[in-house]
């Protein structure tokens, strides 16, 4: 079945046009997309999560990565806004650059569509230059969650725990 469902992702990504070079790499179909709000090209990773019990839902899939692709200008600078938001209020005034306006330093690189949920992420040059915000959406396109994922993250925690 895996075989067959990837398979059948891909084909559908072709037909749509809506990823270059779309091809299946291990568990989902990985493709270049353009997030015509933002203007830029991110990594796209379509993943039908196989390992759950239940038959991928591939029209769902569909639906997310045209909706966020296709994203009106307008609601791109409210998502934006609300993540910027977010994390100017979660994070302490030492803890980020106040000459930093996270509105025009956060560019999206990657998308991650899921059945039930789009995953954004953003590069911070300036603001976040060793960490990903990793930003969840609904199918309808609401911020769900907000994570800043750091390459050291893992080391700390450990630090951390020594005494």
């Amino acid at each position: 079945m895996t075989e067959s469902v990837l398979n059948d992702l891909l084909r559908r990504v072709i037909e749509s046009g809506l990823l270059d070079d779309a091809q299946i790499d291990e568990d989902s179909v990985i493709g270049a997309g353009h997030l015509d709000a933002a203007g830029v090209e991110v990594e796209v990773d379509l993943d039908p999560e196989l390992d759950e019990d239940d038959e991928p839902d591939l029209d769902a899939i569909m639906t997310g990565l045209k909706d966020i692709l296709s994203v009106s200008e307008d609601r791109w600078r409210a998502i934006v806004e609300e993540v910027a938001s977010d994390i100017e209020d979660a994070l302490d005034d030492d803890e980020l650059d106040a000459d930093v306006d996270l509105r025009t330093d956060l560019e999206a690189i990657g998308v991650g569509v899921f059945a039930d949920a789009i995953i954004v992420v953003f590069a911070g040059e300036t603001s976040f230059p060793d960490a990903l915000v990793h930003v969840q959406l609904t199918p309808e396109l609401e911020v769900e969650d907000i994570e800043i994922i750091g390459d050291d993250d893992d080391d700390e925690d450990d630090d951390d725990d020594e005494d």
